[in-house]
């Protein structure tokens, strides 16, 4: 499953709870941009140089990546591959030139289930607000909301679109497409 949502709308945090809820691997991406206060290293994301990015890119070890803000962002390959070839669910968040790199990967290939989900934030406003709390500077967060406008105009290209007003009810609805907890495995067979 693929989540994407303009920044500060909360899809790690919807990713987090997946995991811990519903037993989804989350698959951690790499990128070249300096950690936020609060982030770890292999929890958040994999923080690498330029050069080892760069090397990652030649190498073909990257699923999909592209460059955001002068920062890479990547989904190392075996960080997919290995918890799909155990059975495991994945949900990864990126933007949605990585979700188009994804489908072209996965959507109608034999075995897999591609879902792809976009959430948007109550308001711009509410996105405003969450970014302010977050610490972002404001530079930043007027450059966020601009890309938010212009990430929001591709919701369309969504299997789903929700609104995360909260977390239970995002994690409710989601549960209703996926079908979980029950049947919750994206992976194998005609139904999923």
């Amino acid at each position: 499953m693929v989540l994407s949502a303009p920044s500060g709308t909360g899809k790690t945090t919807i990713a987090r709870e997946l995991a811990r809820r519903y037993g989804f691997h989350h698959v951690i991406t790499a990128t070249t941009r300096k950690p936020r206060e609060g982030e770890r290293e292999g929890v958040d994301y994999v923080f690498v140089d330029k050069g080892v990015f760069k090397r990652w890119i030649d190498e073909g070890n990257l699923l999909e990546y592209a460059e955001i803000y002068g920062n890479f962002y990547g989904v190392p390959k075996h960080h997919i591959y290995r918890p799909l070839s155990e059975g495991k669910n994945v949900v990864l968040t990126v933007d949605v030139r990585g979700k188009r790199s994804l489908e072209r990967v996965f959507r109608g290939r034999p075995g897999y289930r591609f879902v792809s989900v976009f959430l948007l934030p109550p308001s711009l406003e509410e996105l405003r607000r969450r970014l302010v709390k977050r610490g972002d500077p404001p530079q930043e967060i007027e450059k966020r909301l601009r890309l938010a406008e212009e990430e929001m105009a591709h919701a369309k290209e969504y299997d789903h679109v929700i609104v995360n007003e909260s977390v239970e009810r995002t994690l409710e609805k989601l549960a209703e497409i996926l079908s979980l907890p029950g049947e919750g495995n994206l992976q194998g067979g005609e139904d999923g």
